[in-house]
């Protein structure tokens, strides 16, 4: 019999927090599979959903708002939905772990997802039959005038007391059904909240199906069989889901279960250059090193050219905004972009300036947080200047410094169909 467990939701944290601050099993876990950071002081690098001894984390973006009780579910459903679709469609080589020793597999959390949504759309597998019986259904009338003589009726025509007749019924109580409602019993106690954002399960019903026949081969032997007489296209993906989910249990540890980014400052830029508006792609056109070799030869490199991260452009006003996503905390001097990245950046204003194109160009770095703290990083004159009297170097232009809500972010880059129209607007304008 399936034992209903209450679904408390998951405990929240974020990328970056302290490792001493973590529950030890958690801690433990994200040590022993090296998601964490160099250092002195371990932190977690992490964005994702943790399963350690039957209990649910989700580490949110660093910079994310844990205040809003309220809010943790849908939060953590709408952070797991953004790791999988940057997953999906990302480009970029990314690290997502996966149960076991730490292998990378296919994504689970996606096939969680894909039966859980199946579920809710088409409810628990039926099994379809035909019924053949006398006087049944619809007329079978090529069976009924072969079998059944008929008697003569008005004008000689056969008039047929009996016909055969065939109808479809559906089963939901077959052992695929048993099958298929054990798994998304399980993992409505623990993942429902991943499809509808709260806490209410979305099948308790289940429990009354108990427990399938067999061990996993037996279930998996069943299963394909099924699979081999189907042809709903419903059903074909369904088999096929539940068949891949009984392999990567089989072959999985049970007590603990690790999925998610360990880098997710890859997924950061990823997201920020699809919601926001006015983006434009000039990487081409910047540019690249060669070098000469020593007869002279130009030896040109252009797959070692500048990339930009965002470029943002108003037709309108001609004004140019480059804009790097920086996945830093920025609350202090200590957790701010250093020397390097504050270099490419004036290199990047530099390099525009240098294109055939009358733009009014400004720098920007975009970081994760909900309230901002940094306005701006200046080039300082180190001789010229003292405590009370700050000399700046006019040469380098300033670069400016926007936060932005990794949850607005997320719910934007989710549904795909809306913009951060007041941090476009924000980047895009320039102050005289």
């Amino acid at each position: 019999m399936i034992t209903k467990e209450a679904n408390h939701g998951p405990k929240l944290f974020l990328d970056r927090d302290l490792l001493s601050k973590l529950p030890n099993g958690v801690a433990k876990e994200l040590s022993s599979r090296g998601l964490t950071t160099s250092g002195h002081i371990e932190k977690a690098s992490f964005v994702g959903l943790m399963m350690v001894d039957n209990e649910s984390y989700v580490f949110l973006p660093r910079g994310s708002n844990l205040d809003v009780q309220e809010d943790h579910v849908i939060n953590a459903s709408n952070t797991l939905k953004a790791v999988e679709k940057y997953s999906r469609i990302s480009k970029t080589k990314i690290d997502l772990f996966d149960e076991g020793k730490g292998e990378r597999k296919l994504n689970k959390l996606s096939l969680i997802r894909n039966l859980l949504d199946d579920f809710r759309q088409n409810g628990i597998y039926t099994k379809r039959r035909t019924i053949n019986k006398l006087n049944f259904g619809k007329t079978d009338w090529k069976k009924t005038v072969n079998k059944i003589s008929p008697y003569p009726g008005i004008g000689g025509n056969p008039v047929y007391l009996d016909t055969y007749g065939s109808k479809k019924r559906y089963f939901n109580d077959c052992e695929i059904a048993v099958i298929h409602a054990h798994i998304i019993s399980k993992l409505d106690n623990r993942f429902s909240w991943l499809v509808t954002g709260n806490l209410k399960p979305l099948a308790p019903e289940l429990i009354e199906y108990g427990s399938p026949k067999g061990d996993s081969n037996y279930q998996l032997s069943r299963l394909k069989n099924e699979l081999s007489q189907t042809y709903s296209d419903r059903d074909i993906n369904l088999l096929k889901l539940l068949i891949l989910y009984i392999k990567l249990e089989a072959g999985s540890d049970q007590s603990n279960l690790v999925i998610g980014l360990s880098n997710f400052h890859f997924c950061w830029e990823y997201m920020l250059g699809q919601v926001l508006k006015h983006t434009v792609s000039l990487n081409n056109k910047l540019p690249a090193p060669a070098y000469v070799d020593i007869d002279d030869n130009v030896l040109t490199a252009n797959e070692k050219s500048m990339r930009t991260d965002i470029i943002l452009h108003d037709k309108g006003t001609q004004q140019c905004t480059v804009a790097d996503a920086k996945y830093y905390a920025a609350t202090t001097v200590r957790n701010a972009p250093g020397w390097g990245d504050i270099v490419k950046q004036l290199f990047y204003e530099k390099a525009l300036s240098k294109l055939d194109i009358d733009w009014k160009i400004k720098n920007a770095f975009i970081f994760p947080g909900c309230e901002p703290y940094l306005a701006k990083a200046k080039i300082r004159d180190r001789v010229n200047s003292t405590k009370s009297n700050h000399v700046f170097i006019d040469e380098f232009e300033p670069i400016h410094c926007y936060y932005a809500n990794p949850m607005e972010v997320i719910s934007k880059f989710n549904t795909g169909s809306n913009k951060l129209e007041e941090l476009s607007e924000a980047l895009i304008k320039h102050k005289d």
